[in-house]
């Protein structure tokens, strides 16, 4: 069963207000160099991602181009208990002016099906962030509500 049905919630459309952060933040635990193998080896996901994003030289860097993308996908990180240091980040090339896609008809399906679920990076620029915070709600309040269930049950036993 996928997220949007458990909690009753859907993507609105239109949400999407162009900030770029997404494009210009792109984060992966995998070093570029890492990907640069898989790709020679054959990995259609390395080299697809490899196609559309370029890393960038340094954390500041990714910092000062995408600051709420990169401390979205940091938090992501350290809440999954991965290694937060670790994260390379990426900037799309196909994003240019005022965070307008050069090939948004033919854009990638990693591009079409962002965000892909509410448990990811979502910076807080982003139009889609309220919704994350709608679902983080939800969720909590069904974790009080099993809580208490949990509860009533063991005073019946």
């Amino acid at each position: 069963m996928d997220w949007e049905t458990i909690l009753d919630m859907r993507w609105p459309t239109g949400a999407c207000d162009q900030s770029g952060e997404c494009c210009r933040g792109a984060a992966q635990v995998t070093p570029w160099t890492t990907l640069l193998v898989q790709a020679a080896k054959g990995d259609c996901v390395a080299r697809a991602f490899l196609n559309q994003y370029q890393p960038y030289p340094s954390l500041q860097e990714a910092i000062t181009q995408a600051p709420d993308a990169v401390a979205a996908s940091q938090e992501v990180a350290k809440q999954r208990g991965d290694d937060a240091e670790a994260l390379v980040f990426y900037r799309c090339i196909y994003l240019q002016g005022k965070n307008q896609c050069q090939i948004y008809e033919d854009r990638p399906a990693l591009c079409r099906e962002f965000p892909e679920s509410p448990f990811g990076a979502i910076p807080k620029c982003c139009g889609y962030y309220p919704l994350k915070q709608d679902c983080q709600r939800k969720i909590q309040t069904l974790r009080e509500e099993l809580a208490e269930l949990k509860r009533l049950q063991s005073m019946l036993e």
